[in-house]
């Protein structure tokens, strides 16, 4: 299927390619008078004006600047005068003369609407877009100087949720626009770097330093041009570039901090309180023993987080060269990056390289090439996140206080104690955990490599004044190499392979390549009608192409001298006593999926007062045969800037848009994964044992002929405003997003020889509202104060389901009606007064002391959340800025599976429990959370006990910095900008979460790698 996909569709894009390269080479320009040539520029930052109207005056005739600022215009020979307009700049004109070239600078006239964005394919000026787009500006980027970019975006955008899920350095966060579009699909948005569709990891790896704006396309007219791949939204990325006639600048800048743990929320008994807790219970070490010899223990009182935690460094180094001149720009830069974790074996080391070049060949000729590359090696913990023994974030909480870390010699010991090993008999068992997270992090190897890389070259050819053609072919590539070593020595290695195996430990040696390639062939056409009225007009085709392959291999049985090396591992063919424990698992996957597609979208204003877009985009996936293989996606939207004729006489407004959009999106990746359920609609055969052993194939999927696309159509409705003369910017939205044709897994008769197959199944529907102001409190020659503000509510409903309308999925449940992540449990009612025994409701709403599963209700709690934003203040005076910025989510549910292990009495004998469970019932009349120690523990039972308000606000960043003033710089004589600041991340957080870290989208927490506190200060100078 893919084959074909490839054949036939690359044919069309190899004779796209050779058109167009026979129009580059064979294409004169018509014979005109004179031609003028030239690029405008902002006056206030230097860079290049997209579709600034430049016109001839007194006449029709006119063009539109491209996406650098370039124009070309056919003059008559004895000249005349040059009209440049643009929405946000003062309106110039200048005479033509004899001149041939003229660049110009516009000088903007402090209304927002004049600024550019990036949009889908090409470039707006927001005065004429039709869509829902949030900017974050490399302003706000510079004031958040933090090394990753999705938590640079925190906060910074309505209607997007990022919520980081690890403080493993360099680890992904989680990112949804305006709500989840989909149950088992992909529900995070496309992420388009410098015009090329990445992988996701790539987006999060990219320097923040190189980023020039963050724009974020909501709504469907935005993003329909996206198709396929744009269901959840769209965040575009658009790099540093050179300008034109800058010379060479050089900046450099450095930071340097330190990490630490957060406040995990409870608290782990001490040994006294524990060995008390035993003896109650009739348990572990406490049992029997007297108040003297209680006190004697107790004298041992280790606090295991001072063990396990650690107080990591953080740095990074980063140098840019930009230069241009007329013809060529170019933009490069350098980084190093390098953070410990909180924890012993986590570390992240990257560096960074990227290279943005530019080149004019002529006035009508334009190459330019992006290039990208990074080098990872992160050191990773092993099991977090997870009940292994090894998981340095449980020991901590459960390993018993009254053990002694340290040998007798002071050094940490590694292998346990006569106690917690039952006399050295059981070293593996549960007693001897954190020795055995101990031994793990100081002797085993879990490391991650990873190069990663994007490049993308685009040539452009002028063909008139107004038409320009194109092509564009780039590719995202990253290859990992993992390995994960359990060393013999260790005590895990004492059991691995097998505890009877005479030669101990594991080696697991993989390597994944990824990468994919998207060609892209267009048209543009714009022109400008009887001076008012604008048109623009854009054709593409383009084909995307993604595979995977890994390879994997473990050896068994290392020889202790070479730890490390495949020569140290045993022959898979050394038998024991007739035991073969030492044969390689050996294990390789290859994966592909395309798409080709072709679209256009067309845009028109008149005046800049009035105009619409409308984009139609038809893609065909290998993920689907042939009867549904074809989607069409499209979009229409509409502007009105009320401000230019009904609004003028308001004196307060200075601008104020309205905008309607309704389109449709589209998702294919049918079970989240890049690669997930990749072949969902075709029969799949597997390979396995047969008769007497011998080779055989067996059905392992039967074919979904009627599998389709997922399907998402969105309504908006908008208003940009500025008032006060600016004082006063702000965008409020509402929207309603449908999705139909949902993937979920659909029971089909056992008789099948399967369980379920891929289907369409139900739908889904989001409503929402944004909102988004910025105000200047005060602004003065050395005082400026501003704030900003922006906050999102989204009601998600899931509208339909195939069969009973109910399908329960854990501890949540999908029903009509209900919003997704919807919690299904029993309902806690407390603890009896009169005997300390745990109370329920049933399912009608009665109190009962007795529990039973079929008392679960959906309890009107999710895992989404209903309100997500963030807000901040800027402070400059003179020299000294300082800036804040928070974040929240409300209503947002999660089940404690922390809090519920350090609250679990039948752990007690072995494990550490919580402080809470002092506060246990004990007497008649006592109102307590907890049952009586004596009864059990409720960890297993299907409640909403450990079900806890997740919801929280976060000083995300707080940064105070001073930039030495020009007059001190320019003494030094090369200085041409130099500033210092100290920041923080993660200072201060509210809520009523028990545990490390609220924010996370998972609906279940259990000890995983917790968000850090960093402290850094930094110098940024500019040459």
């Amino acid at each position: 299927n893919i084959s074909n996909l490839n054949e036939s569709n690359m044919k069309r894009i190899l004779l796209t390619c050779f058109m167009l390269a026979a129009v580059l080479l064979t294409t004169e320009a018509i014979a005109q008078d004179r031609t003028v040539t030239g690029r405008v520029t902002g006056a206030d930052d230097g860079l290049p004006l997209p579709q600034v109207t430049v016109l001839l005056k007194g006449t029709t005739q006119g063009t539109p600047t491209d996406a650098d600022g370039n124009y070309r215009l056919s003059v008559p020979s004895t000249g005349g005068t040059l009209i440049y307009r643009y929405l946000g700049y003062v309106t110039q004109e200048i005479a033509i003369g004899n001149k041939t070239v003229i660049n110009v600078q516009l000088v903007p006239d402090t209304q927002s609407l004049g600024e550019v964005v990036v949009t889908a394919y090409g470039e707006d000026k927001r005065a004429t877009i039709s869509s829902s787009v949030s900017t974050v500006s490399k302003d706000k980027i510079n004031a958040v100087p933090i090394p990753s970019l999705d938590q640079v975006l925190q906060g910074q955008a309505a209607g997007l949720n990022i919520q980081v899920q690890s403080g493993q350095p360099g680890a992904s966060g989680f990112i949804q626009l305006r709500g989840r579009t989909s149950i088992n699909g992909n529900t995070e948005p496309l992420f388009i770097i410098d015009g090329i569709p990445v992988d996701e990891d790539n987006f999060r790896s990219l320097n923040p330093n190189d980023i020039e704006s963050v724009n974020i396309l909501k709504d469907a007219s935005a993003s329909a041009i996206y198709g396929s791949k744009a269901a959840g939204g769209v965040i575009e990325i658009r790099t540093k570039q050179g300008a034109a006639g800058q010379g060479v600048r050089i900046n450099y800048q450095f930071q340097y901090g330190q990490t630490d743990q957060v406040d995990p929320g409870f608290e782990a008994m001490s040994s006294r309180q524990i060995l008390e807790t035993q003896r109650t219970l009739g348990t572990g070490r406490g049992n029997g023993l007297t108040d003297a010899e209680i006190a004697d223990l107790a004298q041992v009182n280790t606090n295991w987080k001072d063990i396990f935690f650690e107080t990591g460094t953080t740095q990074s180094h980063d140098i840019n060269i930009s230069s241009g001149n007329q013809t060529t720009t170019s933009y490069t830069s350098l980084g190093y990056f390098n953070q410990e974790g909180t924890t012993n074996s986590s570390e992240l080391t990257r560096y960074t390289f990227r290279n943005n070049l530019n080149t004019n060949f002529s006035d009508k000729l334009r190459l330019s090439t992006n290039l990208t590359i990074n080098f990872s090696e992160s050191d990773n913990p092993q099991n977090a996140g997870t009940g292994q023994l090894d998981n340095p974030f449980i020991n901590p909480f459960i390993a018993l206080p009254f053990i002694n870390p340290y040998n007798d010699d002071g050094t940490l010991n590694l292998r346990g104690t006569a106690y917690s090993t039952q006399n050295f008999t059981n070293n593996n068992g549960f007693l001897n955990t954190p020795f055995i997270t101990l031994s793990t992090n100081e002797q085993d190897v879990r490391t991650n490599d990873r190069i990663r890389g994007i490049a993308n070259m685009e040539m452009s050819y002028q063909v008139t004044d107004n038409l320009n053609i194109g092509g564009s072919a780039g590719m995202d590539f990253f290859q990992t190499q993992a390995l994960n070593i359990v060393n013999p020595t260790s005590l895990i290695g004492e059991i691995t392979p097998n505890v009877n195996a005479l030669i101990k430990g594991r080696q697991t040696e993989s390597t994944t390549r990824d990468r994919s390639i998207t060609t892209r062939a267009y048209a543009k056409y714009n022109t400008i009608i009887k001076e008012d009225h604008f048109l623009d007009v854009s054709a593409f085709v383009e084909y995307y192409n993604r595979k995977r392959t890994a390879f994997s291999f473990t050896g068994f049985g290392i020889d202790p001298k070479l730890v490390g090396s495949g020569a140290g591992l045993t022959p898979g063919t050394t038998e024991e006593n007739g035991a073969s424990f030492y044969i390689p698992n050996v294990g390789s996957s290859e994966v592909e999926v395309a798409t080709f597609s072709y679209f256009g979208v067309a845009k028109y204003n008149y005046k800049e007062t009035y105009g619409g877009q409308v984009s139609l985009r038809r893609d065909a996936s290998s993920r689907f045969n042939t009867t549904n293989k074809w989607a069409t996606f499209w979009s229409v939207s509409a502007y009105w800037n009320a401000h230019e004729n009904v609004l003028a006489d308001i004196d307060f407004i200075d601008e104020a848009k309205l905008r309607v959009s309704y389109g449709t999106t589209g998702n294919e990746r049918i079970s989240g994964g890049v690669f997930g359920s990749a072949f969902a609609s075709f029969d799949l055969y597997a390979r396995g044992n047969g008769y007497e052993n011998s080779a055989a194939y067996f059905p392992s999927q039967i074919a979904n002929p009627n599998l389709r696309w997922e399907q998402t159509s969105q309504l908006d409705i908008g208003i940009d405003f500025s008032m006060w003369q600016g004082k006063l910017t702000g965008t409020i939205d509402w929207y309603e997003k449908v999705t139909d044709d949902l993937f979920l897994n659909q029971p089909i008769s056992r008789t099948s020889g399967f369980t379920g197959i891929s289907a369409n199944v139900g739908s889904m529907k989001n409503t929402g509202i944004e909102f988004t102001f910025d105000y200047e409190v005060y602004s003065s020659n050395d005082l400026r104060v501003s704030v900003n503000l922006n906050a999102a509510r989204n009601v998600n409903e899931i509208t339909a389901l195939a069969g009973d309308d109910f399908i329960i999925t854990g501890s949540t449940a999908l029903s009509v009606g209900d919003p997704f992540g919807s919690l299904y449990r029993v309902r806690y009612a407390g603890v009896n007064p009169a005997n300390g025994d745990p109370l329920y409701y049933d399912v009608d709403g009665n109190i009962t002391d007795s529990y039973s599963i079929s008392d679960r209700v959906l309890l009107d709690k999710t895992t989404q959340p209903l309100w997500v934003g963030g807000f901040g203040t800027n402070v400059s005076y003179k020299g000294f800025t300082f800036t804040t910025q928070w974040s929240y989510a409300t209503d947002q549910w999660r089940t404690n599976g922390s809090f519920g292990v350090v609250n679990d009495v039948t752990l007690a004998g072995f494990a550490n429990q919580s402080t809470n469970l002092l506060n246990a019932w004990q007497n008649p009349g006592d109102i307590a959370t907890f049952p009586r120690l004596t009864y059990r523990g409720l960890r297993q039972e299907a409640t909403d006990l450990f079900m806890d308000d997740a919801s929280f606000l976060r000083l995300r960043n707080a940064t105070l910095a001073y930039d030495f003033s020009q007059s001190l710089l320019s003494k030094t004589g090369f200085l041409n900008s130099a500033r210092v600041y100290v920041q923080g991340q993660n200072l201060w957080t509210s809520t009523k979460w028990r545990g490390f870290d609220p924010e996370n989208t998972s609906g279940t927490s259990f000890f995983e790698f917790p968000t850090s506190r960093v402290i850094t200060v930094g110098v940024n100078v500019g040459l």
